[in-house]
């Protein structure tokens, strides 16, 4: 590329109708007197020990940051009496940038926009600059996601689905960034789908099991730490990372604990004789008993987002109660009766407009809360008995119920809930919703796009953790750990298993926490075989005890 003069630029900034501003090289503050970095960037790691200065900062007009700590001090100039200077650094027109001393690729697009960046790729047929991207591996990646002024849509289209088929090893046509990113995040986890079909060549790498004194009805995530909700009413802090045990709060019920919620920094738990307990996040010790006992035990509990000091709290006897929770007072207040379930409910909360809180009993025997009151969707009785799990994607939500290993997928079409169809194949088998040779639904959770479900086959004393992707509605991936589910809990950057593992050195068995913070499959690093090695030869004691030689006695 032949270099563009700042006298050029200049004259052709002149021409629009924005402000010229002008930064000049000040040979009298010394070669070595502004950080680079933070002039480029806005930030600097070093903060206030970084030995330049931080006295100007461009960061604002996207310059690209390029190597190196240090450069002259910079003045503020005059843009007509610049026109003939030769220590113009940087011109800026309005709110961009349109010269830089570093980068000739900014005079470029400032001066011909159509062409700059775009005039190789436009000329190649679309396969073959796909290929050409796809071919430079994570160095094409790179360069095709950091280029803000990329113009060529086809191929950006192109490389995401087929990022998204490599990964997943399924078809994704339309797939947008947004998605992509969050099947990406999820499979820091999980690897592709085509490990699990060459598995001699995967290794599973190191996860933290933290042993537990009672099994764990709930896990909770926050960021570098994970709680777990015992049933015997107590809460525990562990590291994600470690496992290391942080902090544990006393017994909190008399009963056993069912049900647990968050909002803020507050816990709020539900036991089997209908008590309430309020939890502080901070400090585990500090502890709030709402209420001692009720009619009938708590089956599900869920957090307003609207109202932080709200929750929606479900018995088994069909009613429906809103928990204020708050400095003065704490108040409970009925708000409807449903009757009693078949199956232990429940409840998630989503917002599509106003907030709402999703009732529901069975795949297709569904209520949805909001402030105006309560509105059936679905009556449809379901004749099993168990418990019921739902959790909330993007625009959609999943049901799943521990008497079938089947997830049932409901779209939110403006105001209303509709059901999504199966989607069946050309030989007309239904592939997506359920998941094979896995057994019945345990636990759901969801992240971004991704929803996890737990499965546990009684027949085999093994879990399976499925991934499915919200958008397809399809399997993205699955894995197996020992021992019979019980929760689990999947964020940006952790993955949480609860289960328990069978009989052990006491006949109860005991209750393990798996944690994992790295993609739970490795590939395998072959090592090489040992040499062998001759063996080793010792003459007699009597004979001078040379090894491997005759001795001077030996006749």
């Amino acid at each position: 590329m032949e270099p563009i003069s700042a006298q050029q630029v200049l004259q052709a900034a002149f021409g629009e109708e924005e402000e010229v501003q002008v930064w000049n090289f000040d040979p009298a503050r010394g070669e070595a007197a502004l950080c680079r970095v933070w002039l480029r960037r806005g930030s600097c790691k070093w903060g206030a020990l970084c030995r330049h200065g931080h006295d100007i900062d461009l960061s604002a007009y996207s310059l690209r940051a390029r190597r190196g700590a240090a450069m002259p001090h910079l003045v503020r100039g005059d843009a007509k009496a610049s026109l003939e200077s030769d220590t113009v650094a940087f011109v800026v027109c309005g709110n961009r940038a349109v010269y830089d001393y570093e980068d000739p690729w900014v005079a470029q697009r400032f001066l011909a926009p159509e062409t700059a960046g775009t005039h190789l790729w436009s000329l190649l047929p679309l396969e073959l600059a796909v290929q050409t991207l796809w071919s430079a591996g994570s160095s094409g990646a790179q360069a095709l996601l950091t280029c803000k002024d990329w113009h060529q849509r086809e191929i950006s289209q192109k490389m995401r689905e087929l990022t998204y088929q490599e990964a997943t090893g399924a078809e994704f046509p339309d797939c947008s960034a947004r998605e992509l990113s969050e099947v990406m995040l999820a499979r820091r986890l999980l690897l592709s789908a085509q490990a699990f079909s060459t598995k001699s060549d995967y290794q599973c790498s190191p996860v933290a099991q933290v042993p537990q004194p009672a099994p764990c009805l709930a896990v909770l995530l926050d960021e570098a730490v994970v709680f777990a909700v015992l049933q015997s009413g107590e809460i525990r802090c562990h590291r994600s990372s470690t496992g290391q045990l942080l902090a544990s709060s006393p017994r909190l019920s008399k009963g056993r604990l069912l049900q647990a919620a968050t909002l803020g920094k507050a816990f709020i738990l539900g036991d089997d004789h209908g008590g309430v307990h309020l939890v502080q996040r901070d400090d585990l010790s500090e502890t709030k008993q709402l209420r001692s006992s009720g009619k009938s035990a708590i089956c599900a509990l869920a957090a307003l987002k609207a109202n932080q000091e709200a929750y929606l709290c479900a018995s088994m006897d069909g009613s429906l109660e809103l928990i204020q929770v708050s400095d003065e007072d704490s108040r409970i207040q009925l708000l409807a009766e449903l009757g009693a379930f078949s199956m232990a409910p429940a409840l998630c909360a989503f917002a599509v407009g106003e907030e709402r809180v999703l009732v529901s009993a069975g795949p297709h025997h569904l209520w949805t809360w909001s402030p105006g009151g309560l509105k059936a969707v679905a009556q449809s009785r379901w004749s099993g008995q168990g418990i019921c799990h739902s959790c909330s994607l993007n625009d959609k939500l999943v049901i799943a119920t521990t008497a079938c290993c089947r997830l049932q997928w409901w779209s939110l079409n403006g105001e209303e809930l509709r059901p999504a169809r199966s989607i069946r194949t050309e030989d007309g088998e239904t592939q997506a919703f359920r998941a094979s040779n896995v057994g019945k639904v345990v636990d759901l959770c969801a992240y971004g796009d991704i929803c996890a479900s737990l499965h546990a086959n009684l027949t085999h004393p093994n879990l399976t953790v499925v991934l499915w992707q919200g958008s397809s509605k399809a399997e993205v991936a699955r894995i197996e750990v020992s021992g019979l589910g019980q929760s689990l809990a999947l964020g940006a950057g952790c993955l949480a298993i609860a289960s328990f593992a069978g009989a052990g050195r006491s006949r109860a068995g005991t209750n393990v926490l798996h944690l994992a913070t790295q993609p739970l499959f490795v590939e395998k690093v072959l090592k090489e075989p040992k040499k062998s090695k001759p063996a080793k030869m010792f003459a007699h004691k009597s004979k001078g005890g040379y090894k491997n030689l005759k001795t001077k006695h030996a006749r």
